[in-house]
């Protein structure tokens, strides 16, 4: 080993070693070739990890540290938005070439069968290990770099979207500049995206924002976040989301989130007043509720919004039927849904899988309770209906 080290760390063996790994890195990997100073970068890297792993291999243990230039190199490829994917092929690609000349060699060597696998088996385990760790190395550095970028360019959204939310008056085509490209005309809908307590909601949140404009066919979004477990989000379309776009969001599996969409609006003021009335929303959909919710499906209770009063209201137009039992609960459901289906008895049993007598049965118990007649068009009730289901998830407190 002492003497393998001594000859591959002379001047033209090492030289040798990385015109041979660069040539069939860029061979395997042309994008690589197009970034100015990368395929330099990639040949001051490959040099510097042979004779650190070199110096390092007649040692019992590796103390294994990242080549300087491989560093930059991560670096550099964060700020470039050269995926981590590429530079982890890159050293897969090594590998395989270190793999390839060292089993070359080692058969050249005149020695028993057993003590060239031994060895064979000791630089495969070596290199093995110096490459897991470069890459896991790379790897961190890479999201480290990535992140700080995010949060710089988070940073300056955000502070140019809250000028739009205060109103200031703004020169379009320089705010869609400073948002990356984000097209300021047309008409703008704001969704805001509030994580549960699973902290794999919170971490994937901007990724959950794009999912879901890109599941309603819409174009790549902006998204800053403001802090705590919110993203805000706005998606630019030539004219109001259609009915299939809305109904493709109301369905949208989105695990631990509320969401939260507000109505299409045109224009600086319809990009602010779309995220308030997001907001608004947010605040009368109960904590406990998951889901899409969009201002559109329930504007009526954002205009009420949540409060002693409109609770007083729902007590008073409910009666014995906002108690807690279970049987409540489940003629709460019955009424709720006959009522949206225009006081159809048949379309009510269909949908519920339950015989017409059955919801004529309910229907009764529930004015019983109500203490007055449940007609087809009791706005009144399906409002409360509505009110303590979203706000208060089908439990008002005493």
């Amino acid at each position: 080993m002492t003497l393998f080290v001594l000859e591959e760390s002379s001047a033209s063996q090492v030289e040798a070693w990385v015109e041979r790994t660069a040539y069939t890195i860029l061979e395997e990997v042309p994008e690589l070739a197009s970034r100015p100073g990368l395929p330099e970068g990639i040949e001051a890297a490959i040099r510097e990890h042979w004779t650190g792993f070199l110096d390092q291999l007649t040692q019992p243990q590796t103390a294994f540290v990242l080549v300087p230039t491989a560093v930059h190199i991560a670096r550099e490829s964060a700020q470039t938005s050269l995926p981590l994917e590429t530079l982890n092929r890159v050293y897969r690609i090594a590998q395989q070439s270190t793999w390839g000349y060292v089993t070359d060699l080692i058969a050249e060597i005149d020695d028993a069968r057993s003590e060239r696998t031994e060895l064979l088996i000791f630089l495969w385990e070596r290199a093995s290990d110096w490459i897991d760790r470069s890459i896991n190395e790379t790897s961190r550095i890479y999201h480290e770099a990535r992140r700080r970028i995010e949060i710089g360019q988070n940073a300056r959204w955000m502070e140019t979207v809250s000028r739009v939310l205060d109103g200031e008056a703004l020169d379009i085509r320089r705010l869609s500049a400073e948002l990356g490209g984000y097209p300021m005309t047309g008409y703008h809908t704001a969704f805001i995206l509030a994580a549960g307590e699973e902290q794999d909601a919170v971490e994937s949140l901007e990724e959950s924002c794009r999912h879901l404009a890109a599941e309603a066919g819409l174009r790549p979004p902006l998204v800053v976040r403001p802090g705590g477990r919110q993203a805000w989000m706005w998606t630019s379309t030539s004219r109001q989301l259609t009915p299939d776009a809305e109904l493709t969001l109301s369905n949208s599996p989105v695990g631990d989130l509320r969401v939260l969409v507000g109505p299409s609006r045109p224009g600086l003021a319809g990009f602010a007043s779309s995220h308030q009335l997001a907001r608004r929303t947010l605040d009368i959909v109960h904590p406990d509720k998951r889901g899409v919710f969009l201002h559109a499906h329930h504007e009526a209770l954002v205009l009420l919004g949540c409060n002693e009063e409109v609770d007083d209201f729902m007590r008073r137009t409910l009666g014995n039927l906002a108690g807690h039992a279970v049987h409540e609960v489940s003629l709460r459901k019955t009424v709720a849904r006959y009522l949206a289906l225009g006081g159809s008895i048949d379309r009510t049993a269909a949908e519920l899988s339950v015989h017409r007598n059955t919801i004529r049965y309910r229907l009764q118990k529930a004015t019983t309770l109500l203490g007055r007649d449940l007609g087809p068009t009791s706005s009144e009730v399906a409002l409360a209906l509505r009110h303590l289901e979203l706000s208060h998830n089908g439990q008002l407190a005493p």
